[in-house]
C-alpha cells in the first residue's frame, strides 16, 4: 500500500486517522508533516488544518529484495528476484530466469558472493542482524545433493583403497556439508587442509594410509660462469726431443 495523506485539526489526529487506514502502528510507519495547523486571527482570517503523509516502512526483506534486484539487473537483465519468505531470523530470496549461469557462477561462487553482499547491505545499522539466503531456482538444494553424493563416494573409495581421498577446493559452507554428511559414517573421519580459497576436505578411513603430499622442491638455477671467471687452460707439457 502506498502513502496515505490525512488532514485533521491537529497533527496527532491526522496521524491517528492514517494509522487506522493503514492498519499499522507508529513504529511501522514513517510520518511526514506537510502542513501545521493554524488558528484564525480574531475570526477574520480562516484557520488551516494539519496535513500529514504516512507510509509503511520497508521491511528488512523488502530492503534485501531491492538491493538484490538492482545488482542482478546489472548481471542478467532478464532475471527476476522474488521474496520467498521473511521470518524473525531469516530472509529468503530467489532468483528466476531462463539463463542464470552468470548469476550462479562456478560451483555457486557468484551466488554466494551475492548473498554475502546483500546481507552486509541489508543488516547495516541493524541491532539484530538477520540471515539472508539467496537461491536461484533450487540451485542450493541440487548442489547440496551433489556434495552429499561426493562425500559418500569419497568415503567408499577411502574404505576400498585404505588411502586418503582429497576432494576439490570447496567454500566453507560446502565443506560443512561434507563434514556433516560423513559425521556418523562408521570408520570414516574428515578434516580440512590448506588455506582459503583453496581449502580442501580430506576423507580418511580408520587404519588407512595417509596420503603424503610433498611439494616439489624448487630447483636451483644453474648460473654459467662469467668469461673472466672461467679457469685458464693448463699449459701443455713440451714434447721430449727426438734422439739422434
Amino acid at each position: 500500500m502506498g502513502p496515505v495523506e490525512k488532514t485533521a485539526r491537529s497533527v496527532d489526529e491526522a496521524i491517528a486517522a492514517a494509522l487506522e487506514e493503514l492498519g499499522a502502528t507508529c513504529d511501522q510507519v514513517e510520518v511526514e508533516v506537510l502542513q501545521e495547523p493554524t488558528r484564525s486571527f480574531l475570526g477574520i482570517l480562516g484557520h488551516s488544518e494539519a496535513k500529514v503523509r504516512v507510509s509503511l516502512r520497508a521491511s528488512l526483506g523488502q530492503k534485501a529484495l531491492r538491493y538484490l534486484s538492482e545488482i542482478v539487473a546489472a548481471i542478467e537483465p532478464t532475471a527476476r528476484v522474488e521474496l520467498q519468505g521473511e521470518e524473525a531470523e531469516e530472509v529468503v530470496l530467489d532468483i528466476t530466469g531462463a539463463d542464470l549461469g552468470l548469476v550462479i557462477g562456478k560451483h555457486g561462487q557468484t551466488l554466494a558472493a551475492l548473498q554475502l553482499l546483500v546481507a552486509l547491505m541489508t543488516n547495516r545499522g541493524q541491532e539484530q542482524p538477520r540471515r539472508i539466503v539467496v537461491d536461484a531456482q533450487g540451485y542450493r538444494a541440487r548442489r547440496e545433493q551433489a556434495l552429499q553424493a561426493m562425500a559418500q563416494n569419497a568415503a567408499h573409495k577411502a574404505k576400498q583403497t585404505g588411502r586418503d581421498v582429497i576432494l576439490e577446493d570447496l567454500a566453507p559452507n560446502e565443506r560443512r556439508i561434507i563434514h556433516t554428511t560423513l559425521a556418523d559414517e562408521p570408520g570414516i573421519t574428515t578434516r580440512s587442509i590448506g588455506e582459503d580459497p583453496y581449502r580442501k576436505v580430506v576423507v580418511s578411513a580408520a587404519g588407512g594410509r595417509p596420503e603424503e603430499r610433498q611439494e616439489p622442491r624448487p630447483r636451483r638455477p644453474q648460473v654459467e660462469p662469467r668469461p673472466s671467471e672461467q679457469p685458464a687452460p693448463e699449459p701443455e707439457a713440451p714434447e721430449p726431443p727426438e734422439e739422434a
